[in-house]
């Protein structure tokens, strides 16, 4: 009998297993799904997960893809051989991750059989009675049909032409005389000229850079100059675009700061860098202020 369990994972890095429901797979959750049937581990990253609790929840599925989860006397999962991860934010953006989240879907929607408060079992199809199996009727064997064998077309005869005798043409005798006074002389044909003609080069022009197209690449070059100065001092950061078009940096002990674009500007959220130290703060915004000089 193969066993399946899921788990949620908490702050701390603490996962504990839950109530088989895929009503629990929501964007607040990190879920781990640990399924001996197909060998494997399933991993879902809720949409509004930030890096830490990914990373989190990423080193609970490898430590219970390598040693299982004891149940009694038993360790489900002991056997486990693939970790697939599905970030709920890449669902219909990534095909591997659609076709990741179809067969974890497929796996939910099975009929399944609790055997404790967390640990469930899949049903499997029963055989059908005697008197209810469905009569099976032998197919008649098909008749063979007569081989059709093609008259042989006889081939056609030929009669050779006869051969023509061919005689050659006799050369003509040309005799010399003393008395011949003409002279061949060769003749020198003149060189012919041939002009070539050099193209002329076309000249490409240049496409102006509009006022339009310039204000988006100082805002690009400002949101880079902002993630140089952020990296400057962490070397591990996530980055991630909002719904609302802002942007927000985070590192591995939470985040670093909050901004969007504002008439061109770079403004920040009231909470930006509140929970890193002030040096690096000050570092991050000098950094930025000296790169704008360039623009």
């Amino acid at each position: 009998m193969e066993f399946a369990i899921m788990f949620q994972v908490l702050e701390g890095g603490v996962s504990e297993p839950i109530k088989w429901s895929k009503d629990n797979l929501t964007p607040d959750n990190n879920i781990i799904i640990l399924d001996e049937g197909t060998s494997s581990l399933y991993l879902w990253y809720g949409a509004k997960q930030g890096l830490v609790s990914r990373r989190t929840a990423l080193r609970q599925a490898e430590s219970l893809k390598g040693h299982g989860f004891s149940v009694g006397k038993s360790i489900v999962g002991r056997d486990i051989r693939d970790l697939k991860e599905i970030d709920q934010r890449k669902i219909g953006r990534v095909l591997e991750i659609d076709e990741l989240n179809e067969e974890l879907q497929t796996l939910l929607n099975k009929n399944f059989k609790p055997l404790d408060d967390y640990t469930v079992t899949f049903e499997l199809e029963a055989d059908f009675p005697t008197t209810m199996k469905p009569k099976i009727e032998p197919k008649p064997e098909p008749k063979a049909e007569p081989k059709f064998t093609p008259e042989p077309v006889p081939e056609p005869i030929y009669k050779p032409e006869p051969i023509k005798k061919v005689t050659p043409p006799q050369p003509k005798m040309i005799r010399a005389s003393e008395y011949d006074t003409e002279v061949e002389t060769s003749t020198i044909s003149e060189p012919v000229e041939t002009k070539i003609s050099k193209p002329t080069p076309v000249s490409t022009p240049e496409q102006p850079i509009t006022p339009k197209s310039k204000v988006n690449l100082d805002i690009q070059a400002k949101i880079g100059f902002v993630i140089i100065g952020v990296l400057d001092h962490y070397d591990d950061i996530w980055i991630s675009k909002k719904e609302d078009g802002g942007y927000s940096v985070e590192q591995m002990d939470g985040k670093v700061c909050e901004f969007s674009i504002s008439e061109g500007k770079i403004k920040f959220t009231s909470d930006s860098f509140s929970g890193i130290s002030t040096n690096v703060k000050t570092e991050i915004q000098k950094k930025f202020v000296d790169l704008s000089k360039f623009l």
